[in-house]
C-alpha cells in the first residue's frame, strides 16, 4: 500500500504535481502508465493526444476507473522511456499527460521538455 505522503499527492496543484512526478520519477528509475489493449490516452483542449504517466503504482491505480477501468497499472523503466517512448510519442505529435487525478486533469508536457526534466 501507499504513504499517506503519496496519497495526498492527489490534492497538489498541477504545477506541484508535475514537480512531484518529476522527484519521484528520478528517484525511483521508473514510471507508471495505464495499459490494456494499447496504453491509456487522454485529449487536451486542443485535441492533442495525451500518453498518460503516473510517478507510482498506487496513483495509477487510483485512477484505472471510470472511463479507464479496463485498465491495469504498468511499469515503464525511465531508460524505455527516454530511449523508446519520447521520440516516437513526438513524432506521432503527443504531449505527455503527466499524472492526473480523479479530481483534476493531467498537466500537459512536450516530450522534449520531459525528456529534460528526466535524463
Amino acid at each position: 500500500m501507499f504513504s499517506s505522503k503519496r496519497f495526498n499527492a492527489v490534492d497538489l496543484s498541477g504545477d506541484e504535481r508535475l514537480q512531484y512526478f518529476i522527484r519521484t520519477v528520478r528517484e525511483n528509475k521508473e514510471l507508471w502508465g495505464l495499459y490494456a489493449d494499447g496504453w491509456a490516452e487522454s485529449t487536451d483542449e486542443q485535441r492533442r493526444k495525451g500518453f498518460i504517466v503516473f510517478p507510482d503504482q498506487p496513483h495509477a491505480e487510483l485512477c484505472a476507473t471510470d472511463k479507464w477501468n479496463r485498465y491495469s497499472p504498468k511499469l515503464i523503466k525511465l531508460s524505455s522511456f527516454l530511449d523508446r517512448f519520447l521520440d516516437k510519442l513526438a513524432k506521432q505529435k503527443y504531449t505527455i499527460a503527466v499524472f492526473p487525478t480523479p479530481f483534476d486533469g493531467p498537466v500537459q508536457v512536450e516530450p522534449d521538455a520531459l525528456r529534460q526534466e528526466l535524463a
